[in-house]
């Protein structure tokens, strides 16, 4: 807790608020809606057209790289094209590249998680990660504590989501290894979701191509040592050179995505709080599942199907916990409203 709260107090930059900064402040409940069905729609379709595209190039870390070098270049050309895109600062770019460091590090941890255990230990992790985000966010980003509803569905969701995996293979976690990269994953999830949206609101953008732009270019070279450090990159060329038009039409589709997934992701977490934002995630996968027993017809246990269900239904439940701030404001105007309604009652009986 004291790490993340000297981490959070880096990102600080003294400035009237910017667009970014103001997302929370102005963003309408339709407005919001639309975000979150906007990203999410983006983030299951870019997990599902990653696995289309592993298909032909079965290398994650360059796939990824691609997608984060498309990225980039795409909101480069969207600002010379005159779109409003944030230049790049210094004291911008140490910000965000702690946050780089997060992901990186996630993906890095999530991938040795996997070499020592399953993806349905990580899954649990994850799903259990909108808990430890609302810890955070009341401790250090002065957010009020979830109702008793909302907690109930943060907690349907992680077991929900402990159903799912034991419903097709048991949870395995072999060794002390196993443990130590798991958790080292759950921690970095959860300082990236906090501490970007920390970001949303302590650093000046003026516009929400700004995080994209930035997030993408200090991403590049992290992502492409990850890909080479795995020997990914040997016979790159001749892979490209022999992929069928098919394979790269379906790389440019996630590319395509990618850049999706980037906007809609920094507009949604301007939007909402780091809690929400998290779950948004959480239930993304499971909508991901879903469609991947429709898509790919690969059939999944009556009680899967029926645990991604009660995900989904407890996510629908979740009401996002205001800042104390508001709660603070809400509780004197229900006084206040208490007071009004007493007084008039002592008149009438003065008067009586």
């Amino acid at each position: 807790i004291y790490l993340f709260n000297y981490l959070f107090n880096q990102s600080k930059i003294k400035s009237d608020k910017s667009t970014m900064q103001r997302l929370e402040d102005t963003a309408t409940p339709t407005m919001i809606i639309v975000a979150i069905i906007g990203y999410s729609i983006c983030s299951s379709t870019l997990l599902l057209a990653n696995k289309m595209a592993m298909e032909y190039l079965p290398y994650p870390s360059v796939v990824s790289f691609v997608q984060i070098i498309t990225s980039a270049v795409a909101v480069l050309v969207l600002k010379y094209l005159g779109v409003k895109v944030d230049d790049l600062e210094w004291d911008k770019i140490k910000s965000y590249a702690l946050y780089i460091v997060a992901f990186v590090a996630a993906i890095f941890a999530n991938m040795k998680a996997l070499s020592n255990s399953n993806v349905e230990t990580v899954i649990v992790f994850r799903a259990c990660s909108p808990i430890s985000v609302t810890v955070i966010e009341y401790l250090l980003m002065d957010r009020a504590l979830p109702s008793l509803r909302s907690s109930f569905a943060l907690l349907a969701v992680a077991v929900g989501a402990v159903f799912y995996c034991q419903s097709d293979s048991q949870l395995a976690l072999n060794g002390f290894g196993s443990y130590t990269w798991v958790m080292i994953y759950f921690v970095c999830i959860t300082f990236e979701m906090t501490y970007g949206k920390k970001l949303t609101s302590s650093v000046k953008m003026d516009s929400v191509w700004g995080p994209v732009l930035y997030c993408n270019l200090l991403a590049a070279l992290p992502m492409f040592l990850i890909g080479y450090s795995n020997n990914e990159y040997d016979n790159i060329v001749s892979i490209f050179l022999n992929m069928p038009l098919k394979g790269l039409l379906v790389i440019l589709f996630s590319c395509v995505a990618g850049i999706l997934i980037g906007y809609t992701g920094w507009l949604c977490r301007g939007m909402v709080s780091a809690a929400t934002y998290t779950l948004v995630g959480v239930v993304n996968k499971f909508i991901t599942v879903l469609l991947n027993v429709i898509v790919w017809d690969k059939h999944s246990s009556p009680i899967g199907i029926f645990a991604v269900c009660i995900c989904l239904l407890a996510g629908s439940f979740y009401q996002q916990a205001p800042r104390r701030d508001e709660a603070r404001k809400e509780l004197a105007l229900a006084k206040d409203k208490d007071i009004e309604a007493i007084i008039p009652l002592k008149k009438d009986l003065t008067v009586k």
